[in-house]
């Protein structure tokens, strides 16, 4: 008889059927899909959300090895559809240029990583230093990669992806197949439009599902080192992007529910709980920003104008900027404060409106559906039952809170549901709430799954959770951690300042020393002189027609200005200049570069054409290798 085969514990056939489907996301990002079909998949609709969740439903009604191809491929295949848009249309917007490169709130991001690369502290990088964990995630992927952005976005689309599907195996172990299908098409739906940026949602989505997954499965074998690790996780993810922080008092309460033993409670283990869960904030939200050089007191300082507004009757963080003419957080909670004692009914009405918006129908809400024309009536329908669904479920659980993955269930929503009015959705929509929405949806699959079958039954005892899954989900969690806390810790310890070599340049210009990476930058190339249609290269054509801030910015006006008027294509690059240690764009004619491929770095002189929010540096002399 011959021996099975394994790998840390794990069936080498099974890792197979783990590994076609890893396979095949690469290979839908390595043939250009056009874009008149893969743009399907970069919006919600009514079309495709019948499409996914019954695909979901052939899929997830497998079991074994042919269940994990099948649920596992149709989850690969639908995020690298979603990224392969990006980086076939040449897509814009407020955080991405041609598909691929930040911009605004993501450019932020992207100069913290490259600040740490650079021997540099993460200081003066907007979003960076308030929330490093995601800059600190993204400059070890980038060391990885040999700072390929575009392969490290891909290696984030598809992590995200993977972890969608293990918290999605935890409802079809627990609850079945219907219900684990719908759980991972509101998932998808959920995330669908972050594909591909270089913003925290990704991370602190692909952090959620992996918290969400340790958790239960802890639950399910009762092992206290596990949830130590899934919250640990959980909170990496709420940190990176900041969410629903009121879900770890609610999780320390069901500790000592689940740990009790013979006790009708234990304040012993929710004591400990506590603990943990403190130290471990003060770890991941304190002494991490520390270590990368940011003074205390930087980490979600816009948490003051989140606060402000919501005191003046929910007017939204900018409200704060635009009446006090500030960004000193400390001067806006004094503001805050002071308006509070002469009016505090606004507040209850900022908390009120919270709740209305997050559950309301229409894009600000939670759920995915839209009012788009032709299909406003069935979405209607959808958001009506989803709601329905929701309140059954939790009614479900109330019933049965004895069950541990009950009250789990039961905790984390209501951890959600107290945080709604500090995570106002006329701040963002529901982008805060991408770290817990596995603890979101579950509640209402629940109610989805107890139509057919009695929650009762559904659970499972510990016998019946994964083994397989539980050693996945550790490994798992050891690499994120390591990737997210430890690395960047020692790429800021053991990295080196560049040693400046500024050069002379004529009057009104401004030189700059730069380094150019493979794949991280954006050829916008006029249509028919040459191939494009995949990054780097950008059909010029399309960089204007699937653009969609060029009405409001006039950086994308002058930018295409230029490029039209330009004899040859033209290169953006964004780049720290390492002579003054600041993130700019520039704007390179490819015939001044001797290797359209060339990357390394790069030194001249340019102009700067500055326009409302971001300024264009056009280059008018360069010498590759800072010759």
């Amino acid at each position: 008889m011959k021996a099975k085969s394994n790998f840390m514990g794990i069936s080498f056939n099974r890792l197979i059927s783990f590994l076609f489907p890893l396979l095949l996301f690469w290979l839908i990002l390595f043939i250009k899909v056009p874009y008149s079909f893969s743009q399907y998949f970069h919006i919600y609709s009514l079309g495709l959300f019948l499409a996914v969740i019954a695909l979901y439903f052939l899929s997830f009604s497998f079991r074994g090895r042919a269940g994990v191809l099948l649920s596992l491929g149709l989850t690969m295949a639908l995020f690298s559809l979603s990224l392969s848009y990006m980086w076939t249309s040449g897509f814009s917007d407020n955080f991405i240029i041609g598909g691929l490169l930040p911009y605004k709130d993501a450019k932020n991001y992207y100069f913290g990583a490259n600040l740490l690369l650079n021997g540099f502290p993460m200081l003066n990088a907007g979003q960076a230093t308030e929330r490093p964990l995601f800059p600190g995630f993204l400059a070890t992927l980038l060391l990885l990669t040999g700072q390929n952005l575009k392969i490290t976005l891909a290696i984030i689309t598809q992590l995200g992806g993977v972890g969608l599907y293990f918290s999605a195996r935890q409802i079809r172990n627990s609850f079945g197949w219907i219900t684990a299908s719908l759980f991972a098409t509101l998932l998808y739906f959920y995330i669908q439009h972050w594909v591909g940026y270089s913003l925290s949602e990704l991370l602190g989505f692909m952090a959620g599902c992996w918290g969400f997954t340790m958790i239960w499965l802890a639950s399910s074998h009762r092992r206290k080192a596990d949830l130590i690790v899934g919250v640990a996780i959980l909170l990496v993810a709420v940190s990176a992007r900041a969410g629903a922080f009121l879900i770890f008092p609610m999780l320390v309460l069901w500790a000592g529910w689940v740990f009790r033993a013979e006790k009708r409670y234990s304040l012993k283990a929710a004591v400990y709980a506590l603990v943990v869960t403190v130290a471990l904030y003060l770890l991941i939200n304190s002494v991490y920003s520390r270590f990368l050089g940011i003074p205390p007191g930087y980490s979600f300082g816009n948490f003051s104008y989140m606060i402000y507004g919501q005191v003046r009757g929910g007017t939204g963080w900018h409200s704060a900027i635009a009446e006090l003419g500030t960004r000193n957080p400390a001067f806006v909670y004094r503001a805050a404060w002071d308006f509070f004692l002469k009016h505090p009914i606004s507040l209850f009405i900022g908390f009120a409106k919270s709740y209305r918006d997050f559950f309301k129908f229409g894009d600000s809400g939670i759920f995915p559906f839209s009012g788009s024309e032709g299909q406003y009536i069935p979405n209607i329908i959808l958001w009506l039952g989803m709601l329905i669904l929701l309140l059954w479920g939790i009614i479900q659980l109330c019933k049965n809170i004895r069950s541990n993955l009950a009250s789990l269930l039961l905790a984390g929503f209501v951890g959600i549901f107290l945080s709604i009015p500090f995570l106002p959705p006329v701040d963002g929509g529901s982008r805060f709430y991408a770290s817990t929405m596995p603890f979101f949806f579950a509640p209402l699959v629940v109610g989805a799954g107890s139509l057919s079958k009695s929650i009762q039954e559904a659970i499972p005892s510990a016998d019946d959770a994964s083994t397989g899954d539980l050693i996945i989900s550790r490994y798992a969690s050891a690499i994120l951690l390591a990737t997210v806390i430890i690395a960047p810790i020692l790429i800021h310890i053991f990295s080196q300042e560049p040693v400046d070599a500024a050069m002379a340049c004529p009057a009104k210009q401004r030189s700059f020393l730069i380094q150019s990476y493979p794949a991280s930058y954006v050829d916008l190339v006029k249509d028919h002189s040459a191939q494009c249609g995949k990054i780097p290269q950008v059909c010029l054509n399309d960089f204007e027609r699937n653009n969609l801030e060029l009405v409001n910015d006039d950086y994308y006006r002058s930018l295409i200005s230029l490029a039209k008027n330009d004899n040859t294509n033209i290169r953006i690059v964004p780049a720290i200049n390492l002579t003054e240690n600041t993130f700019h764009y520039y704007y390179i004619p490819l015939d001044q570069l001797s290797n359209h491929d060339w990357s390394g770095l790069l030194a001249g002189c340019a102009v700067e054409i500055k326009t409302m929010d971001q300024s264009i540096f056009q280059v008018k002399s360069v010498f590759p290798n800072g010759n």
